[in-house]
């Protein structure tokens, strides 16, 4: 079935053209999403791999799913007014979120070095931190409450980008920007980091303060650091693997970008009763059985399968499928298309809430070919959307036009 999918991925990669050339416009989250499956099918057909082939179902169900998002998308109004009808101004908040980021930043600190000292496994200290936060037996440990300093830390340093007046950050913006990063590290995954630097490339670009061939250059170098640094700092190629001689950076680099969609293939493959929502409604669930409510609540690792390299991430595709199946995955896709579209409208229109939203928006956009990052981290998004909202106020400007 290479032959189907290969067909299907350039279909895609055409329609992101089309799309790019019709809009004038590269940055639209259309573009992004059908150029990133697109591409992603493309490899997956014509680059040496180990894993599966993928079924002609599959391959059709990513391409209707990928177009119901580009419609979505592209139905929302995309005529940007010349004169901007408001003006917006940030609030207390800003200072708010920035001191208690840097005043909580030795407590983390310390949680951190705390943590660490519960999985003696090695003389390092990222090594043991990572154990700690990561082992899946009664010892398992959590930064608790103290971990809510990081999401008030991201938020901060968003806030700064999208009110700057310099190119890039004034002076507390960089400061802020250095606490993000060291928070980011002492959580020790890459989805933070990640996180934090889609956000703010894609704002930087909305906002024109980079130029595009300087994001993809940085982002090389980001991809290389963020990836492999990271991996070596805390010795591991990636999550759950050793750095072994039999399994080198660039196997991994490729398990990591495909192995999700070999195992998103196999789990469609496999006949299974549907969960009817389940995954979908996995954080709304895990609050109620919190507070003392009787639900089922599933894990959010999901289980490991062989493709034939051992794998645990399934494309964003996987809680759509499992809870309300092919016409659950394209509404979702399609309700996904429409966020991403007023988003990205509204944040080039000026609204720098809409733009740090949507910088926020980017990152489970570009992780789809791993996995599921918008129902996953629910309670994340809600928590960063609420502080970035009230950390501006709209003020109308005088005499223009309602």
């Amino acid at each position: 079935m290479v032959t189907t999918q290969l067909v299907l991925a350039l279909s895609l990669v055409a329609l992101a053209v089309g799309v790019g050339l019709y809009k004038r416009d590269n940055l639209h989250p259309a573009v992004l999403l059908a150029g990133q499956w697109g591409l992603v099918g493309v490899a997956y057909a014509v680059a040496p791999h180990p894993f599966r082939r993928i079924d002609a179902a599959t391959s059709l169900l990513i391409t209707a799913a990928s177009v119901a998002f580009v419609l979505a998308s592209l139905s929302v109004g995309s005529r940007l007014h010349s004169t901007a009808t408001a003006a917006y101004r940030t609030t207390a908040m800003r200072p708010i979120l920035f001191w208690i980021a840097l005043l909580g930043l030795p407590a983390y600190g310390w949680q951190a070095q705390e943590l660490a000292s519960t999985a003696d496994f090695s003389d390092s200290f990222f090594i043991n931190l990572r154990i700690a936060l990561t082992r899946d037996d009664d010892a398992a440990v959590s930064y608790g409450a103290i971990g809510y300093l990081l999401p008030v830390a991201f938020v901060s340093t968003l806030v700064e980008l999208a009110s700057s007046k310099a190119r890039l950050f004034e002076l507390r913006g960089w400061l802020s920007l250095a606490t993000s990063i060291t928070y980011a590290m002492l959580a020790t995954g890459r989805t933070f980091i990640f996180l934090l630097f889609i956000a703010l490339a894609f704002m930087a670009l909305v906002q024109r303060r980079v130029r595009p061939a300087q994001l993809v250059l940085g982002s090389v170098v980001f991809v290389v650091l963020g990836f492999f640094g990271l991996g070596v700092l805390i010795n591991k190629v990636g999550d759950g693997m050793d750095n072994t001689a039999a399994l080198t950076a660039l196997d991994a680099f490729t398990l990591y970008s495909l192995s999700g969609l070999a195992a998103f293939d196999l789990a469609h493959a496999l006949p299974s009763a549907l969960e009817w929502g389940l995954n979908v409604f996995r954080s709304p669930l895990a609050v109620a059985k919190a507070v003392g409510v009787d639900v089922t609540v599933l894990p959010l690792v999901k289980e490991y399968v062989f493709v034939p390299e051992p794998t645990n991430v399934y494309t964003v595709m996987l809680p759509y499928v499992r809870d309300f199946s092919w016409p659950g995955l394209l509404f979702f896709f399609a309700l996904f298309g429409r966020m991403h579209g007023s988003l990205y409208w509204r944040a080039q229109l000026g609204d720098p809430r809409c733009v740090v939203l949507y910088g926020l928006s980017v990152y489970p956009l570009l992780m789809q070919f791993f996995q599921d990052q918008y129902v996953s981290l629910l309670t994340t998004w809600v928590q960063l959307s609420v502080l970035a909202w009230l950390s501006f106020r709209r003020r109308p400007v005088s005499g223009a036009p309602v």
